[in-house]
């Protein structure tokens, strides 16, 4: 071995038994690199490197220089003997069942089934069966939308929704407006075709003569109804009521339906204005077929427990606030207890948690976190408050 590489060899073994880790791999790389033969190189690489297979590697290449290497070929054995093991446990239909993601309801019955679930109001103790908390009566299930998330297509309906039903504000719009302006708008040819365009395109096709004389009034009633119906959908659609989106496919189903029996009563469409109508009457009917997962709504099951979607202590503090405005003054405990966890020397942590401990009846409890957040922040005036009203 020359001089590089013994350099290089006492490097990387000095690195290994210090403890550097990649340092050592950097030295003794480059040695096995430059000659594959040294026993020394590889067994002290098979300590530093990241993987088993890589250290199994390296104790193979030990002992193919060396086969007498006894401890070498024992602890091959039980590193090989580790990885065989490791794969049955992959395999076992326990390891199948628990790589099956679960929802949140199958998750809080199963932990119901080890220990009792506190409620998420009260904090009192329930099991997996009950449907009314035993101590404070409140309702232990609650129906709410399977998707949290609104996607394209949710979205879709609610623009469709809201462009078809404001679509017969505009045509009493145009038709007052052609009636009232009639003089005016023959002595413009712009004005003119620019109706007869929006007429075309809210199906108002036909003979302008045939418009009958609308009172303001009625057309600004009949209108505004239209609007304020088509944002009572839209809000329904947003917040994915399922009546409302039974509505927009029963509205969806009416519309080629309605323009059918116009054409049956001899009234007249060009072709265009036919065939943008049949693609906005696909384009509603495939986004609410698409969209139908997210108005299906299922019950879930409401425990004093933290949600899975929130980890950093401000993110507790935030969803602990909206339990806690819900009355879930158990379940706000619980996160604002993770976040002091997390965040010890916070005080206005430790005094949410203290608020949540007074409403559940704890008063000692919370006058520890009092201490504590006054230790943190003296003269804190929430601590004071709150110290006055346990002693009421």
């Amino acid at each position: 071995m020359n001089s590089s590489l013994d350099s290089w060899l006492r490097e990387g073994i000095a690195a290994a038994r210090a403890g550097q880790a990649e340092r050592a791999r950097f030295y003794l790389q480059r040695v096995v690199e430059a000659d594959d033969h040294v026993v020394q190189a590889w067994y002290w690489l098979s300590r530093v490197v990241e993987s088993p297979h890589e250290r199994e590697v390296c104790l193979e290449n030990v002992l193919a220089l060396d086969p007498g290497h006894t401890a070498v070929q024992a602890e091959l054995a039980a590193l090989r003997r580790q990885r065989a093991e490791a794969q049955d446990a992959l395999l076992s239909k326990e390891a199948i069942a628990a790589a099956i993601p679960r929802t949140d309801e199958e998750d809080l019955i199963s932990d119901a089934a080890i220990e009792p679930l506190p409620c998420p109001y009260c904090g009192q103790s329930t099991a997996a069966q009950d449907r009314q908390c035993p101590g404070c009566g409140r309702d232990l299930y609650v129906r709410l939308p399977r998707s949290k998330d609104h996607s394209v297509y949710s979205i879709g309906l609610v623009l469709a929704w809201f462009t078809l039903a404001n679509s017969l504000w505009l045509g009493l719009v145009v038709y007052y407006l052609k009636w009232r302006l009639s003089s005016a708008l023959e002595a413009s040819p712009g004005a003119v075709s620019t109706f007869q365009l929006l007429r075309a395109l809210l199906g108002l096709e036909g003979d302008a003569s045939a418009a009958v004389d609308l009172p303001f009034v009625p057309v600004l009633l009949v209108g505004s109804t239209a609007f304020l119906l088509s944002l009572i959908v839209t809000v329904g659609l947003y917040r994915r009521v399922p009546f409302f989106y039974w509505l927009t496919i029963a509205v969806t189903l009416l519309y080629p339906l309605a323009i059918i029996y116009r054409l049956a009563q001899g009234e007249s469409f060009s072709l265009w204005v036919l065939i943008l109508n049949g693609i906005f009457f696909l384009a509603v009917l495939s986004f609410a077929f698409m969209a139908h997962e997210e108005f299906v709504w299922v019950e879930k099951r409401l425990a004093a427990v933290v949600d899975k979607d929130v980890d950093s202590p401000s993110s507790l503090y935030a969803r602990g606030r909206r339990h806690a405005d819900q009355g879930m003054w158990a379940r706000a405990a619980a996160h604002w207890s993770r976040a002091v966890a997390l965040s010890p020397g916070h005080p206005d942590y430790r005094l949410a948690l203290a608020l949540a401990y007074i409403n559940l009846g704890q008063p000692e409890r919370a006058r520890e976190h009092i201490q504590a957040a006054l230790e943190i922040e003296p003269g804190h005036p929430q601590a004071r408050e709150l110290l006055d009203l346990i002693d009421r």
